[in-house]
């Protein structure tokens, strides 16, 4: 197999990329990054890269057709602020792509994704070559989990299986059985920021895919920077079971022991 992996920011392409090549079917890894968000470590780690800004649809396309790739994966974000600044500097396959759905990440990079079937081109789900990296059910560090965190757990559980129907965002965060914030554009650790300004500390934070998540695209994230923003406010990190990918996966579990947040893989309501 020779993959195209379309990377977006942070770390979650660079794990994608080492694991994908631990299998023996992938070949060769073309990675297509994105000027201003894809770390430039990518060049280290895939077989040859190739560098567009936002919005360059057409050039994309040309590459894949280029390289002769078949297999592609979408992997990592890139940031909505992004998607709303370069607008102006998008090619004109982009621009009718943007006319023709709202501006949610999910309906934008699903229609990116079909105009891209539609031209010969086959999305993997993109976490076929690490799912040992996804969250497990059930308490997943030592950290002690009482009764009053776990009425707030069960309580933002049901919140966050409803919420997340509306594709506004991945993120609550409740305290004391109360919703505190919940994510639009500004992402994850800004929610939780804004949440601890407005209630303060021993937070419990609920991150849910989209019901019915498309695997090809915008799977939910954390990292051990997101750590970093819980210490000292999160009593909890709750991450919906196989939806939602850890980075660093033993270290952030360890790290999260040491900061006294419990992380926990729940199931979402029906």
């Amino acid at each position: 197999m020779r993959l195209a992996v379309l990377a977006g920011n942070k770390l979650l392409p660079l794990l994608f990329i080492q694991e994908a090549k631990k299998n023996k079917e992938v070949e060769e890894i073309i990675a297509i990054g994105f000027r201003k968000e894809t770390s430039s470590l990518i060049e280290k780690l895939a077989d040859k890269t190739y560098w567009l800004k936002v919005g360059e649809l057409s050039k994309l396309v040309k590459i894949l057709k280029k390289e002769k790739i078949k297999d592609c994966v979408m992997v990592g974000q890139i940031s909505p602020f992004r998607i709303f600044k370069s607008r102006k500097s998008w090619d004109s396959i982009m621009q009718n792509i943007a006319e023709s759905t709202d501006w949610r990440p999910h309906s934008i990079f699903y229609a990116i994704i079909n105009f891209l079937e539609r031209e010969g081109f086959y999305f993997l789900d993109s976490t076929i070559f690490i799912k040992n990296y996804l969250a497990e059910e059930g308490l997943m560090n030592n950290v002690d989990v009482d009764k009053n965190l776990k009425e707030d757990i069960r309580f933002g559980v049901k919140i966050a299986s409803r919420f997340t129907e509306l594709d506004i965002g991945q993120t609550i965060v409740v305290k004391n059985k109360a919703v505190v914030a919940v994510e639009a554009i500004e992402g994850t650790d800004n929610t939780i920021k804004r949440a601890y300004k407005i209630a303060g500390k021993d937070l419990v934070v609920i991150k849910f895919a989209k019901k019915e998540q498309d695997l090809r695209f915008d799977v939910p994230v954390v990292g051990v920077l997101t750590l970093k923003v819980l210490e000292r406010k999160a009593k909890a990190l709750v991450l919906e079971k196989d939806k939602v990918i850890i980075l660093e996966k033993e270290r952030f579990l360890k790290e999260a022991e040491k900061y006294n947040i419990a992380i926990i893989g729940e199931e979402r309501y029906n």
